[in-house]
C-alpha cells in the first residue's frame, strides 16, 4: 500500500461561504469529510495542513518555503504528495516547488477545483481522486512512476512548470501550450512515459528566494522615458510582443541601457502564452540586441519569474545565473 501525504493549503476546493456570503477557506478536516471516497482508495493517506489555510491569491514565497520544508520533512516517510491548492496561483507554486526541490524522485501532484467541494456539480472529487491515482502509480521497479511536480486538472496531468491558468470560469482551467500533457484520464488512463521528467542529480533542496525581480509589460502607447529604473531590481522581466519584439525607440533603448547600467539582468519574455522568444527574428527586435539580454525561450511567464527568484536566492555570479537560467533545470524549457 502506497503512503501519500495530502497537504492542504486552502483554495476554492476547501472553501465555504462565511457570514457575509463570501468564500473563505475552511479547516482541512471539513474538506476530507466531504469526500468520503477518499477512504475507499487503496492507499494510506497522511493528512497535513499548513499553519494557516489561505486563499491562493495570498500566496507568498514564504509559504513556498513552508511547503518545501513540509515535503522535506516527510520525504523519507511517504511515497508521494498531493497538494490541495487554490487555482489563482497554482502555476506559480508548481514552478517554485519544481525549482526549489531538485533531484526529486517522488510525485508531487498539485490539484484543486473551480467549485468548492460539496456543492452541486463540483469538479473537486474527480480532481482529487485522480491526483491520488497518479501519485500512487509505480514503475516496473515499484518506484513512483511520476517523479516531478505536476498539476492535475480536468482529466489532464501537466508538468507543473509548463502550465498556466487559462480560465476562471471553466473546469478546463489549465493549459500547457508549449509541452504536451504527461497523462490523460478518462475511461482509461494514458501516460506518455517518454515525456516524464527523470532527475539525474541528487536531491537538493533550496529554501532561499530573492524577490528583487521587476516586470515591465510593453503596450502601444507606453511612455518609455517615464518608466522608473528601480535600484533594487536584480532581474527585469520584459514582457515583449510576439516572438520577442519591441518598438525601435530611442527612449526605450535609453531605458534599457539605464536598467543594464544599474546591474540588472534583463530577460525577454513574450506576452504570448504559446510559442517562443526568437531573438533577432524581426527587425523590430533590433533595439533589444543593443543590450545583453537573456531569452526566456518557451518558458511560461510564471516559470521565468519564479526561476529568477530561485536562482537569485542561490547567490550566483551573473555568468552562472545566465547559464542556469537558459538551461532546463526541471523540464521548464525546450533546449
Amino acid at each position: 500500500m502506497r503512503k501519500i501525504a495530502l497537504i492542504y493549503t486552502g483554495g476554492t476546493i476547501g472553501m465555504r461561504r462565511n457570514d457575509v456570503g463570501k468564500l473563505t477557506p475552511m479547516e482541512f478536516e471539513a474538506v476530507s469529510d466531504k469526500v468520503p471516497s477518499l477512504k475507499l482508495l487503496p492507499i494510506d493517506i497522511i493528512p497535513v495542513a499548513l499553519s494557516h489555510p489561505i486563499d491562493s491569491s495570498e500566496m507568498t514565497p514564504s509559504i513556498w518555503v513552508e511547503l518545501t520544508e513540509t515535503i522535506e520533512s516527510l520525504m523519507d516517510e511517504v511515497d508521494g504528495f498531493v497538494i490541495l491548492h487554490g487555482t489563482d496561483t497554482m502555476a506559480y507554486t508548481a514552478c517554485a516547488l519544481s525549482f526549489m526541490i531538485q533531484g526529486l524522485r517522488k510525485p508531487v501532484i498539485i490539484t484543486g477545483s473551480q467549485l468548492p467541494v460539496g456543492v452541486l456539480r463540483t469538479d473537486a472529487v474527480e480532481n482529487l481522486v485522480s491526483a491520488f491515482e497518479f501519485a500512487a502509480m509505480v514503475d516496473e521497479n515499484e518506484n513512483g512512476l511520476i517523479q516531478e511536480v505536476c498539476i492535475y486538472f480536468e482529466y489532464q496531468l501537466l508538468r507543473g512548470n509548463r502550465a498556466y491558468k487559462r480560465s476562471s470560469n471553466e473546469f478546463d482551467a489549465f493549459s500547457s501550450p508549449n509541452f504536451p500533457a504527461l497523462a490523460e484520464s478518462g475511461v482509461k488512463v494514458t501516460v506518455a512515459n517518454e515525456l516524464l521528467w527523470k532527475s539525474k542529480g541528487p536531491l537538493l533542496i533550496q529554501k532561499k528566494l530573492n524577490q528583487e525581480v521587476g516586470v515591465v509589460t510593453l503596450y502601444p502607447g507606453l511612455v518609455y522615458d517615464q518608466l522608473p529604473v528601480l535600484k533594487h531590481w536584480k532581474v527585469l522581466l520584459l514582457r515583449t510582443f510576439g516572438a520577442g519584439n519591441a518598438p525601435r525607440s530611442s527612449q526605450f533603448l535609453k531605458f534599457l541601457q539605464e536598467v543594464e547600467k544599474n546591474g540588472t539582468i534583463i530577460v525577454n519574455t513574450s506576452q504570448c502564452v504559446s510559442g517562443s522568444v526568437v531573438p533577432g527574428l524581426y527587425d523590430s527586435s533590433s533595439t533589444l540586441e543593443q543590450v545583453n539580454m537573456l531569452s526566456a525561450n518557451d518558458m511560461t511567464f510564471e516559470s521565468a519569474l519564479v526561476k529568477a527568484m530561485v536562482l537569485l536566492g542561490q547567490g550566483l555570479s551573473e555568468e552562472d545565473f545566465r547559464g542556469k537560467f537558459t538551461t532546463s533545470l526541471s523540464g521548464e524549457l525546450t533546449d
